[in-house]
């Protein structure tokens, strides 16, 4: 691994990404404000979705306001959101009428989405999960196009298999530029979807880095690696993640301090090129070690 491997992330149509993108799942009551903070610490963008269950994105929206009024640039920011067909969300809480068409249904969840967040436009909209049938994907992805350049910048799919992905991919007229999985040893680490994802120009997005991966917070390489960079295991495992190249981590924090470190680590880290050429045995090694870990 060298230092080109671990460079900013950048989306096909040539927007550059940050590395770590402030995720707003779970925040509950402190949606808003804990956005708003992520924001004032640098976070340049934030993940939700039009999903009662895990997200309240219209508090999220409130936290976004905030930060703008402080001077934020809108411009700066990098804000997406997620359609999640009706078998993603929990009976009593599916927030667009599910009586009605596919259609229908994507084209209420994001008029929603619009209005929680108080934008004109999103750079990017994430199918969150795939419909149980493979022929409606299609269907709902169409309907996402119809909203590109002018109000979605962007297209992307989450939870989704290198099959499912490849079908989207190969059918889409906008193609999507985002694949946000879960990091994790049950798929495997995702090794064919993010080599496909490389192949294609697709930011690979990953969440559940350090709730899903006790094994290797608990690694002797993750324990070396934190010492080697005087950093938290939590962080050091942020590092050897992004050391495998072209991915964005989300990172969900809920301390303001963690929120600043967090930003300045992955910096000061990614900005040393003879630091990332010193570290290119650590990321080898991390990468056989996933290997040897499914």
């Amino acid at each position: 691994m060298t230092s080109s491997n671990l460079r900013s992330p950048s989306l096909k149509l040539g927007q550059k990404q940050p590395f770590l993108l402030y995720g707003t799942a779970f925040k509950r009551e402190r949606t808003a404000e804990l956005t708003k903070s992520a924001l004032e610490s640098g976070f340049q963008g934030i993940d939700t979705a039009n999903h009662p269950s895990a997200y309240r994105e219209a508090f999220a929206g409130d936290g976004l306001s905030a930060a703008i009024d402080t001077g934020i640039k809108r411009e700066t920011l990098f804000i997406q959101s997620k359609f999640t067909p009706i078998r993603g969300h929990d009976k009593d809480k599916i927030p667009f009428n599910p009586d009605q068409s596919i259609e229908g249904q994507i084209r209420e969840s994001i008029s929603q989405t619009l209005q929680h967040l108080k934008l004109d436009y999103l750079d990017a909209l994430i199918l969150h999960c795939p419909f149980e049938d493979d022929a409606d994907n299609l269907v709902a992805w169409k309907v996402f196009e119809t909203y590109v350049p002018g109000t979605i910048r962007h297209l992307g799919v989450s939870n989704i298999s290198l099959p499912v992905l490849r079908q989207i991919y190969e059918e889409a007229d906008v193609k999507p530029v985002i694949v946000q999985n879960r990091f994790f040893k049950g798929t495997g680490y995702d090794v064919d979807v993010r080599a496909f994802a490389r192949e294609h120009g697709i930011l690979y997005q990953t969440f559940g880095v350090l709730k899903n991966n006790q094994h290797l917070l608990a690694s002797d390489l993750v324990a070396s690696m934190a010492e080697k960079l005087s950093l938290e295991k939590e962080l050091a495992l942020y590092v050897l993640v992004l050391g495998l190249g072209d991915l964005q981590i989300l990172d969900g924090t809920t301390n303001l301090d963690r929120m600043k470190n967090d930003l300045k680590t992955i910096a000061d880290v990614t900005n040393d090129d003879k630091l990332l050429k010193d570290l290119a045995p650590s990321f080898d090694a991390f990468t056989s070690l996933l290997e040897k870990s499914i």
